[in-house]
Parts: structure tokens; sequence; C-alpha cells
């Protein structure tokens, strides 16, 4: 009786383990993917500080001011596995403290398909199409297309190096694209471009961008010439590469517990427990 009831708890043991060992696959192909995605209660403010030249029509001479730039992302809910996400942007000319948001601010809801970050055509206000953010996982030779709402249209991504930021590995990634046509001016009918820089800094186990800075030309084309006529220098504030510092931090302990301990812990102690049982019954039998 005594052995059949060791016979009977090794048994129990060896299924413990392999159950052990299945919710751990298990957890790495199914469960973190299903949970790996953009939150319903998203909320999120960016600040943005930087500077305007844009043409005086009175003088013909080009204005430079500084500039406070905000937007401000709150997801609404969900339709058809697209998360909607109310977009505003509002503008200040920082010297004048006057909103400018009428002129350059803008307001729409996004939709983004919650695992890939890719917008959803057929749902987006806009039609917007490429990805709303980074992917993880980025390196050296990768290339992502990002939305750009000045060129409505998504703008190539590259891998630049990289580079170590406030004590955080990241990659660069950079927009390089120049005399983009952008349609016609309203009132003089002339052809638009537009010219864009942007440097992304992003850390790479979490895609999250942690810090960012652009110039973007708009340009009039004049009798064969292109003629600026808005050079915007923008970059996140202290405040937002703060706040997304943390961010990536929290989402790196995340990632560490959900995607690695959690996982292969279930399948080492699952594994342990089933070869702790076969060598016990090996000796078993030899006995």
């Amino acid at each position: 009786m005594a052995s059949q009831k060791k016979a009977k708890k090794g048994f129990v043991v060896s299924i413990v383990g392999l159950i052990l060992v299945i919710l751990g696959v298990l957890w790495l192909a199914v469960i973190f993917p299903w949970m790996d995605k953009v939150p319903t209660d998203y909320a999120r403010d960016f600040y943005f500080d930087g500077n305007f030249t844009v043409m005086n029509p009175a003088t013909q001479q080009m204005d430079t001011f500084p500039i406070e730039q905000v937007i401000v992302h709150e997801a609404t809910g969900t339709q058809d596995g697209a998360l909607l996400i109310h977009e505003k942007r509002t503008v200040e000319n920082a010297a004048t403290e006057t909103d400018i948001s009428a002129v350059y601010g803008d307001e729409s809801t996004l939709a983004v398909d919650r695992h890939t970050l890719k917008f959803v055509p057929e749902i987006d206000e806009r039609g917007r199409t490429g990805n709303w953010g980074p992917p993880r996982g980025l390196g050296e030779g990768d290339t992502f297309d990002l939305w750009n709402p000045g060129a409505n249209k998504p703008l190539a991504v590259k891998y630049v190096e990289d580079d170590v930021f406030r004590g955080m590995n990241v990659v660069l990634f950079r927009i390089d694209e120049t005399n983009i046509p952008i349609g016609t001016n309203p009132v003089t009918q002339m052809d638009m471009y537009l010219s864009t820089i942007i440097d992304l800094t992003i850390d790479p186990k979490t895609g999250t961008v942690v810090d960012q800075d652009s110039v973007t030309t708009t340009s009039m084309d004049m009798m064969g010439q292109k003629i600026p006529v808005q050079i915007s220098n923008v970059r996140y504030a202290d405040q937002t590469i703060d706040d997304l510092m943390d961010v990536a931090k929290d989402a790196q302990g995340m990632l560490l517990w959900f995607e690695t301990i959690i996982p292969w812990l279930l399948i080492g102690i699952g594994a342990v427990m089933v070869v702790i049982d076969t060598l016990f019954l090996g000796r078993k039998q030899e006995k």
C-alpha cells in the first residue's frame, strides 16, 4: 500500500510539472501576446518647446517667435478591435502667451490596432495608415513607416545608430524627407512642399520614444523656386522626457516579469518536478 501511495504521489508530481511546463509555453505563445496591447484607459499628455519662423505677408520677411505645444491623447473606446484615441493639439505663442491653435492646432480621433500600433484606416477618422508609434525590438537595419500629419501620409523612419540617453540604452531613428508635395496654397494657388527631419530616441525594449526633435520647412513654389514660408523647430520639453523615461523604465520592468521571469519560472519549476520524479522512479525500479 505504501509503495502504491508513493507511486501515486510521483504520478501527481509529474502531471503537475507537465501542466506548469505547458502553462509556461502557453504564456509565451498565447497569454503574453494577448496581454501585450495598448490599455483601453490609455491617456497621456506630450509637451513641446520650440519656435516657429513664418513669413510676414506685410513685410515679406520671416518672423521668429517661441512656441509651446501640447498634444493630449485620451482613449474614448474601441471599435472592431481598434482603440479610438481622441487627439488634440494646442499651440501658444510663448512670447505673447497668445493661443494660436486656430492656425496651428488640430483635433481628431485616431483608430489604432492595440497590438501592432498600426492605424486602422477603415475606422480612423482621416483614413490614416502606417504606424502610430514604433514597434518593440527595433535595431540596426530596421525601418518602419510612421504617420506624419504635415505630409498627410506615413514616412519612412530609418535606423541611425545605437546610443545611450540619460543612462538608458536607446536606438536613434530618423525621418529625412525633402520637398514632399502637400497641395496648393488656398490663396495664391501655388504648389506647396514640405521638408522634414525628425530625430527619434527610442527605447528598443518597449518602443517608447523618450526624446524627439524635429525641423520642418513648408515652402511655396514661386516661379520655379521653393521659398520657405514656415519653419518649425519643435522638440520634447524636459517634463515630457522625464515622464517618458519613467514610462519606459516601468514598461521594461513589466516586460521582464511578464515576458521572461513568469513563463520561464513556470517552465523551469515544471521541468524540475518532472526530472525529479523521473529520477525517483528510476531509483525505485533499480531497488
